[in-house]
């Protein structure tokens, strides 16, 4: 979604007609970039938390700004390059303008917009805060990028480094070594073990890498289909917290979600069930989903929401004992505007000490594995030349 032209709802001047799409006309450079722009639209057909939050931030300023809601999504409408999208806004209008209220507008996409988000916006209305809560929406989207971003960024180069050294190795064992291996055969030079061992891996190397690609392929589709599954979110999640450094990261990831989405409902005036069950419902974590599910039972039956997160080793001390504090004070969204704030800032840091050891440790295992064969394949033929100058 591009920035807003609040210029074209002006209101023309009188006696001037407003101008027409021909008297408009735009320049090449203007042509090629919407044509561009729907090029690139043409693969981004889904109104995911890109689109979500420019379209929460927006229309969360325009409202502040006193522009009536219809004048807002018609605004925003005209801004959408990609047709899904624009029609996803039309249907919100239209149902607006029907009598629904936004959050009814909302509802009526399941396959957009999650639970968390039209309730979000049914408080906002309630409460007379709507504004308020989508510039908030807005913000919890930019942070789940952000977020998103950092862990690609953090794994983009141990994948690229990993793919290269499989097909590095993959060469050099179905190339380099049959050489040497043909050049050993006319010798009839007794060969050391790993030199063997390696000349037979490379006789099967077509085999192996092959299997490995199949493996990846059928990890990958079983992934696809599973992901969404129960057992298999409990057991991956388990498996991920067992992996040190990388389990930290990840809970950190979940928590400031989680502190983030407590903030926004809580400092909406939801009751303290409600933003439970609402934050269990999209936090997208198995061990906190879990968690939370025992944790409203907790509160509805009359513990402090402290007393119950302290049951369950995926909140850290450290937040139960700042939410006991926000208990006794009575201040729980601002606690948790600080727990995402710093856990966000944990995240960063941790993200950058990671990058920074991976890099090398991925250089020298594929130095490794390229020195091992070179080694492995040069060490017989110095011994052969070692022996010719010996006679």
């Amino acid at each position: 979604m591009s920035s807003l032209d609040l210029s074209r709802y002006q209101q023309p001047k009188p006696g001037k007609k407003p101008a027409g799409p021909a008297e408009e006309g735009s320049s090449l450079s203007e042509k090629l970039s919407d044509t561009l722009s729907k090029d690139i639209a043409f693969f981004d057909k889904k109104f995911g938390q890109a689109q979500k939050e420019a379209f929460y931030s927006e229309l969360g300023l325009l409202l502040s700004s006193g522009i009536d809601i219809k004048t807002a999504l018609e605004i925003i409408e005209d801004q959408m390059k990609v047709k899904k999208h624009r029609e996803i806004i039309v249907q919100i209008k239209d149902d607006i303008i029907s009598g629904n209220a936004v959050w009814e507008a909302i509802h009526k996409h399941p396959k957009t917009f999650s639970v968390y988000e039209y309730q979000s916006i049914r408080i906002g209305e309630e409460s007379g805060k709507l504004p308020e809560v989508l510039m908030e929406l807005g913000k919890f989207y930019t942070s789940a990028i952000k977020l998103r971003r950092q862990v690609i960024s953090t794994l983009t180069y141990p994948v690229v480094v990993l793919v290269m050294s499989v097909l590095i190795v993959q060469f050099m064992l179905s190339f380099v070594v049959p050489m040497f291996s043909d050049i050993f055969k006319h010798t009839g030079a007794d060969l050391p073990a790993t030199t063997q061992l390696l000349i037979k891996v490379s006789a099967k190397s077509g085999l192996i890498f092959y299997s490995l690609l199949f493996l990846v392929i059928a990890g990958m589709l079983f992934h696809k289909t599973q992901q969404h599954k129960t057992w298999f979110r409990k057991y991956t999640a388990a498996l991920f917290l067992k992996i040190p450094v990388i389990n930290e990261l990840i809970r950190k990831i979940y928590l400031a979600r989680f502190c983030q989405s407590m903030k926004l409902l809580l400092g909406s005036k939801v009751l303290l069930i409600d933003a439970l069950d609402l934050v269990k419902n999209m936090i997208g974590y198995y061990p906190i989903e879990f968690a939370l599910d025992s944790v409203r039972k907790d509160v509805y039956a009359g513990k402090q929401l402290h007393e119950s997160l302290s049951e369950h080793t995926i909140f850290p001390k450290k937040l139960v004992s700042l939410i006991k504090v926000s208990e006794e004070v009575n201040a729980p969204e601002l606690i948790f505007d600080k727990l995402n704030q710093q856990y966000s800032e944990e995240i960063e840091h941790q993200q950058a000490v990671i990058g920074k050891v991976v890099e090398p440790l991925f250089l020298v295992i594929l130095g490794g594995l390229v020195g091992f064969i070179l080694v492995a394949m040069y060490t017989p033929l110095f011994k052969m030349s070692s022996g010719l100058d010996g006679m």
